[in-house]
């Protein structure tokens, strides 16, 4: 494999800045995001805290290797307070971060696609002025770091598909490695990484070497986690929450289905006897509160999983929490499995049905209200960030986000454009009209596109932070497939002008 003197190709790097389309693009987009950013923290002086933000926090503080959340995003507002332990500066470097690997992520699009100037011009106002990336980048939570990072992923593979070096793979596992470590919806991303390596040019000795170098990262942290949970924790396991979750989302399906109530295994036969009692408590209220998919199972005190962990270790108060929450999640994730086992059309109906919609427009869930709708933070966070006390406040005394509410809709409206320009593509013969790195591209798009899809609506119930990532590619490429179908209809539709027949008595 040849060493390249630069990660990307000298061509590249000169257009951005030289070519003079591209360094006004450059210039106004660093100036309107900024302007936009000043405008926010006027009117946003203290970010955005939902419950994760105090765990990420207290983990950030004990400097810990292994919590309930991925430790990326702890050990980045660690590395942040070396500089700066002000909440302004991390919103800043957060939104800033994000803006660059937009503006990465379209300058190579620009580059490898040659989309046109209006395609561009479209792209960059949609994109870089978005006011969404403003209230992603307010929370106190790895929404706006996993974006970034998911974002640079994506644009390296465009890279390694177009010209494979090695300087560029070891680019890619790091960031690989880097976002699996912040939060698990990367999970499928190496699987998309092992297919790129395998498309890209190069013979198979070449290809098996590229293989290790970018698993290797995921590998280590995937081994690291497991084996410091075991030690700590005593279970060997890489994530814990994913039995909760199992556990959480059968726990919806279930709450519609009749309680089984005989035949029960064994190992499930106390922590089910608290579901039946808790479902015949819910069955008496006129508002449930499990009626949306959400958090409910996972963290209400009076849920099941609660119940069965503070039952369990109701005589020891000496086990730390961490390890009591972990020690479950096998149990959990049995449990949750066995019951989606028993009822496996109900799970669909009542779990992968109602998160199939909300995969199509998520609810706003905490970015619709500022600060859970509270004036007040814990003590971890006034310590953290230096507050004079525990009071934040915003530019309205209501603490609804009403422009957010918006964004649902427009990713319902993306996707459904992203879908069906995908098949008008295809109709009017897109793949035999463009360059096979066009057609690469597409095709990793889509499965892209698919995997996020499938992984959202089985892993948890789907909220719009989440898919800040999939709405960035997923309007790109619905604008761009869009222009492709506008642009060969109106060809079409072109009356064909047929040459004068000539007079034979000239």
């Amino acid at each position: 494999m040849e060493f390249k003197p630069l990660l990307f190709p000298n061509a590249f790097v000169c257009n951005v800045w030289i070519e003079k389309d591209n360094r006004w693009l450059l210039l106004i987009s660093i100036l309107l995001a900024m302007l936009l950013l000043i405008v926010n923290l006027r009117l946003y002086p203290f970010p955005n805290f939902l419950p994760d933000s105090y765990s990420y926090i207290d983990a950030a503080f004990n400097n810990v290797n292994i919590n309930m959340w991925p430790v990326g995003y702890s050990k980045f507002l660690r590395f942040i307070s070396v500089f700066n332990r002000s909440s302004t500066g991390l919103v800043i470097v957060q939104y800033s971060l994000l803006q660059f690997s937009i503006l990465s992520f379209l300058f190579s699009i620009k580059y490898l696609l040659q989309p046109g100037k209006l395609l561009t011009r479209i792209l960059f106002a949609l994109l870089v002025l978005n006011p969404l990336w403003l209230y992603i980048a307010n929370f106190v939570s790895s929404d706006a770091l996993f974006a970034t990072f998911s974002l640079l992923w994506l644009t390296t593979l465009f890279w390694l598909i177009y010209e494979p070096n090695t300087r560029m793979f070891i680019l890619h596992a790091l960031i690989l490695g880097f976002v699996f470590s912040v939060r698990y919806n990367a999970l499928y991303y190496p699987i998309i990484s092992i297919l790129v390596v395998f498309i890209t040019k190069g013979i198979l000795k070449e290809k098996l070497l590229r293989l290790a170098i970018v698993l290797l990262p995921v590998a280590w942290f995937f081994t690291y986690t497991t084996l410091t949970f075991k030690e700590n924790l005593g279970v060997a396991i890489f994530s814990p929450f994913g039995g909760w979750q199992i556990g959480s989302n059968a726990l919806f399906m279930y709450a519609h289905v009749p309680p089984q109530r005989s035949n029960i295994p064994k190992q499930f036969v106390k922590l089910h006897n608290f579901t039946i009692q808790h479902m015949d408590s819910l069955n008496k209220l006129k508002q449930r509160p499990d009626g949306e998919l959400g958090i409910y199972y996972l963290w209400d005190e009076k849920a099941p999983l609660k119940l069965y962990l503070a039952d369990k270790y109701k005589k020891d108060s000496t086990t730390p929490y961490l390890k009591r929450w972990a020690s479950v999640s096998p149990l959990y994730g049995q449990y949750g499995t066995w019951l989606i086992k028993q009822h496996p059309a109900e799970f669909i109906k009542y779990y992968i049905w109602p998160n199939f919609l909300n995969y199509y427009s998520p609810p706003t869930e905490f970015l619709g209200i500022y600060n859970m709708g509270s004036d007040t933070v814990d003590p971890g966070a006034v310590t953290w960030f230096g507050y004079k006390s525990n009071k934040v406040h915003h530019f309205s005394k209501n603490k609804n986000i009403i422009l957010t509410a918006i964004f649902p809709l427009l990713l319902a409206m993306i996707n459904v454009i992203f879908f069906f320009g995908f098949i008008g593509f295809v109709i009017l013969g897109g793949f035999s009209k463009v360059s096979p790195y066009y057609r690469k591209v597409l095709w990793v798009m889509l499965i892209i596109w698919l995997g996020n899809l499938a992984f959202s609506v089985l892993a948890s119930p789907i909220v719009l932070r989440y898919q800040a990532f999939p709405f960035i590619f997923t309007l790109t490429f619905a604008v761009l497939l869009l222009g492709f179908v506008i642009q060969e209809s109106r060809q079409e539709s072109k009356p064909v002008e047929e040459s004068p027949v000539p007079d034979p008595a000239i």
